[in-house]
């Protein structure tokens, strides 16, 4: 009897977190926006871009050590030839402000037109992905593995259907 109660609660907070993420994500999308961009692509600089509050720097894991940066500054590490082809942004929860992550979005589909590979994504998947990644992350969920999106091919789906079919479960 004590087992099925806790079984209960378990599968109730489930679906309260379920139900919570789908209310932000509803929330967020409810707003007016109007997107201004204000970044920048660099030539002849360790920086890819700049965008609002700093640099864009994108490489592998190597050269992003390298590197001295200040705190405002976005590190995205380039694992586009991997079996999972993705786009890392370290510390992405960090970014809260949709201008920023929309700013970042861009840049990434800039690198990937100026360097083509097997990585392909849609904006809105990324922003949707992202989002997500900094909820779970204010919620304290899974921090290890939410403080930093990982844009890779195999989330496109994910975001579009998986999270889609849970929430329509409850």
């Amino acid at each position: 009897m004590c087992d099925k109660i806790l079984d209960m609660k378990k599968k109730i907070k489930e679906r309260i977190m379920l139900l919570s993420i789908f209310l932000f994500i509803l929330i967020g999308r409810l707003e007016d926006y109007e997107y201004h961009p204000n970044y920048q692509i660099l030539e002849n600089s360790q920086a890819y871009a700049c965008y609002r509050n700093g640099n864009i720097y994108i490489g592998d894991e190597k050269f992003l050590r390298s590197i001295e940066c200040n705190p405002e500054d976005i590190l995205i590490c380039d694992i586009r030839e991997a079996k999972d082809s993705e786009f890392k942004i370290y510390d992405s929860y960090k970014i809260r402000d949709k201008e920023s992550r929309n700013e970042i979005i861009e840049v990434l589909m800039h690198y990937e037109e100026e360097n083509p590979s097997k990585w392909c994504r849609t904006k809105e998947s990324m922003r949707l992905e992202w989002y997500i990644h900094n909820i779970l992350h204010d919620l304290n969920i899974e921090r290890d593995r939410s403080s930093s999106v990982d844009l890779d091919n195999e989330d496109e789906k994910t975001y579009d259907n998986k999270l889609l079919r849970k929430l329509l479960k409850l």
